[in-house]
């Protein structure tokens, strides 16, 4: 092979890595270290190793009421650290990875305390409820507690002095006033200034009004001089293509110049960062429904704490492609269900068609409705088994005991996949079937062809279903993830793939209004408009693999090297 036919193989696949990898900058997250607090005047205790490096985050996304204050004496008034403000039963988190020294009551009021590998104590003071025990260990983000309104968050360095939680969390914190009771007199005249200022009479209402009228109208003109960036990047990606694709059809150019039009202009009804859902009240049980090759002991939802969306253990069950429930340590002693059939399915149990699948998925959902009457089934589906969840929905959708459900799926290919659709053609030569299974790859099942396809039923009427796709999914990209009748969001994971989708905390959060039936968070305009560039770029990058590795196209290929030699 020539060194041009080399460079235009590889070619397509370096524009789309390096236009990716440009929109992919995260954020340093806070650290402290050994060093740190030897040079801030503490010091990690024996047990910690010098030079530990332990990153710390916010425990609550609450509103910050009260920073650190240190007393003048030991007895003094003060604030030994942060007051958060937060809703009723608002999960607290663990802000570093580290290990519960006290979980429990202390003077009637619920405490937790976790040591940390640098050697400092945080505390959580004031819960309503306690999620864990002394002696467990905890990872960045995991449930500690619930709020009961209000809580405090304080900091300890080894020698068992206070410090500022500020040093920690660094240029994350941001102190929002807010009229609060405390007993400090300083604080008690804070509060009554703040209230003045904020009793205004109905003419500064309207003047607000009209200011933030004329910011929104500002908004729009600041926005409308990024539209042409925004095409001009636009047309410099289409024209990457241009040698692999000779003719652009004039409806990809409409289709995604609305998209890219629609992301400059905003959503139309979105939720702000300052909203923060309460957690959804009645009786809800969780499914997870595992992707393809999948086995009975599938992680993909292990990122995702269910304990802090509310759920019990015994409210989260994993569906088998066997049928039933797939066998869990932690269920053994659930009497509801005890009537649920128990099976450790392999991955070749993935490889049945989705509507097989569903049929089995159907039967456990039935069962789990007549089990738990009045129960929300809500249903987690990974890739494949997205497709399996909104299927088995409309299969058990339509009897008036139907059980009540919502739909969540994670980097699904609802529109099909083209590279699914190149190996099926593949399937039909003599002999490609069994040499993709040898290697691995699902060639010659079922399921190939429902991926190629897509998902092959409607979104049942009255059931919620959220569709989440990451934005530089390199297996499914996020063109692929939109539903008709469904909420789709794009969200960023940091990285090429797909793997860290349902443990981000932008998934998180739209998976927190989801359930409480909010719009899906607002993004900033860059953010839209990379989430349909992005995986536009990659869905082109498939269709061109796709169409030139067809077996057609090989096929004349080698004829053509052959007649050359």
């Amino acid at each position: 092979m020539s060194c041009s036919r080399v460079l235009r193989s590889v070619l397509p696949i370096a524009v789309v890595s390096a236009l990716v990898a440009t929109l992919l900058v995260a954020p340093p997250a806070g650290a402290s270290t050994g060093a740190d607090l030897v040079a801030s005047g503490g010091a990690p205790d024996a047990g910690a190793v010098a030079g530990d490096v332990v990153a710390y985050r916010s425990p609550t996304t609450g509103v910050l009421v009260d920073g650190f204050r240190p007393p003048t004496s030991s007895w003094g008034p003060g604030n030994r650290g942060h007051e958060y403000s937060t809703a009723e039963n608002w999960p607290v988190t663990a802000s570093a990875v580290g290990v519960v020294l006290f979980a429990g009551p202390v003077g009637g009021a619920l405490h937790v305390t976790v040591g940390h590998p640098d050697g400092l104590r945080t505390s959580y003071s004031f819960l309503a409820e306690i999620r864990v025990t002394a002696g467990e260990k905890v990872v960045v983000g995991a449930t500690v507690g619930s709020s009961s309104g209000s809580f405090h968050f304080g900091v300890r360095t080894p020698d068992g002095s206070y410090m500022d939680p500020a040093r920690l969390l660094g240029s994350a914190l941001r102190l929002i006033p807010s009229l609060v009771a405390h007993e400090d007199s300083l604080v008690g005249a804070a509060a009554r200034a703040q209230r003045r200022l904020y009793e205004r009479s109905a003419m500064a209402d309207l003047v607000d009004w009209a200011a933030a009228t004329g910011r929104w109208v500002g908004d729009r003109l600041v926005d409308g001089a990024h539209i042409g960036a925004v095409l001009a990047y636009e047309a410099a990606s289409r024209a990457a293509w241009t040698y692999v694709r000779a003719v652009v059809e004039a409806d990809d150019w409409i289709i995604v110049g609305l998209r890219v039009a629609s992301a400059v202009l905003g959503v139309a009804d979105c939720t702000p960062d300052s909203v923060r859902p309460l957690l959804p009240t009645g009786r809800r049980t969780a499914v997870t429904v595992g992707g393809l090759d999948s086995g009975s002991a599938d992680g993909a939802f292990d990122e995702l704490d269910f304990r802090g969306l509310g759920y019990a253990v015994e409210d989260v069950l994993r569906f088998s492609y066997d049928g039933g429930r797939s066998p869990d340590p932690g269920l053994e002693m659930v009497d509801w269900l005890g009537s649920i059939p128990i099976t450790v399915h392999s991955a070749e149990s993935t490889r049945r068609s989705v509507a097989d699948s569903a049929t089995l998925l159907a039967d456990l959902l039935t069962m789990v409705g007549r089990l738990r009457p009045g129960s929300v089934i809500e249903v987690y589906g990974h890739s494949l088994g997205g497709l399996v969840a909104v299927t088995a929905a409309a299969q058990v959708i339509g009897p008036a005991d139907a059980p009540d459900l919502r739909i969540l799926t994670f980097s699904s290919p609802h529109g099909g996949l083209p590279m699914a659709g190149l190996l099926d053609e593949f399937d039909d030569i003599p002999g490609m079937g069994a040499l993709s299974r040898l290697v691995g790859l699902p060639g010659g099942t079922p399921v190939l062809a429902d991926l190629a396809e897509g998902l092959g039923v409607e979104v049942p009427v009255g059931v919620p279903v959220l569709s989440l796709a990451a934005q530089a999914d390199l297996i499914v990209p996020a063109t692929r993830s939109r539903l008709q009748g469904a909420t789709t969001v794009v969200v960023s994971t940091g990285g090429l793939h797909q793997a860290g989708l349902v443990g981000t905390s932008e998934a998180r959060r739209e998976i927190e209004l989801f359930r409480a039936d909010h719009p899906p968070a607002c993004r900033p305009l860059l953010a839209r408009v990379a989430d349909v560039m992005v995986p536009e770029l990659i869905d082109e990058a498939h269709e061109v693999i796709a169409a030139n590795l067809s077996p057609g196209k090989v096929f004349d290929k080698a004829e053509e090297l052959l007649g050359e030699s």
